[in-house]
């Protein structure tokens, strides 16, 4: 029988899981809790993790935002994937905000670029339109984004 683990075998295991890559808040404590199940220490160690500065979600939201624009998805899919992980919707819209007032980046210029990536031609005919369309909102990007992605023709 495993006799259960003290607060600072707790919050070893929470830095052992930071120290692979940056977590958001309650992803971390989800991690955790599969891990280890309830544990009366849980939220003292998350809170003493925030202090330290291990854990920020702003911080996070950026990384991931700057991380996924790198993969070539769209805001859509990025708004839904930090959703998933427990960030807050403010500042999911604050970090794609500053992605593209900061960073510049142009969602409609990674839309073509991304089409151009997965797909050697621009569509020829109406079943390869709306398969490259499929493509691009799987990837995230919006109605609007994925048409003018379509539109422009490659440059050689």
């Amino acid at each position: 029988m495993n006799k259960p683990l003290t607060e600072s075998e707790l919050r070893q295991r929470a830095v052992s899981l930071l120290a692979r890559r940056d977590h958001a808040r309650r992803e971390l404590e989800t991690k955790l809790r599969s891990k280890v199940g309830d544990h009366p220490a849980m939220a003292a160690v998350i809170e003493w993790c925030e202090e330290h500065g291990f854990i920020d979600d702003r911080r996070f939201a950026g990384f991931f935002v700057r991380s996924r624009i790198e993969r070539g998805h769209g805001p859509l899919r990025i708004r839904q994937e930090m959703q998933q992980k427990g960030v807050d919707r403010e500042l999911i819209e604050i970090a794609i905000r500053e992605a593209g007032e900061n960073e510049g980046v142009d969602w409609f210029a990674l839309a073509r670029e991304a089409r151009a990536r997965r797909f050697r031609t621009c569509p020829g005919d109406q079943k390869e339109k709306a398969r490259q369309l499929r493509f691009l909102q799987s990837r995230g990007f919006d109605a609007e984004q994925s048409f003018a992605a379509l539109d422009v023709p490659e440059e050689d």
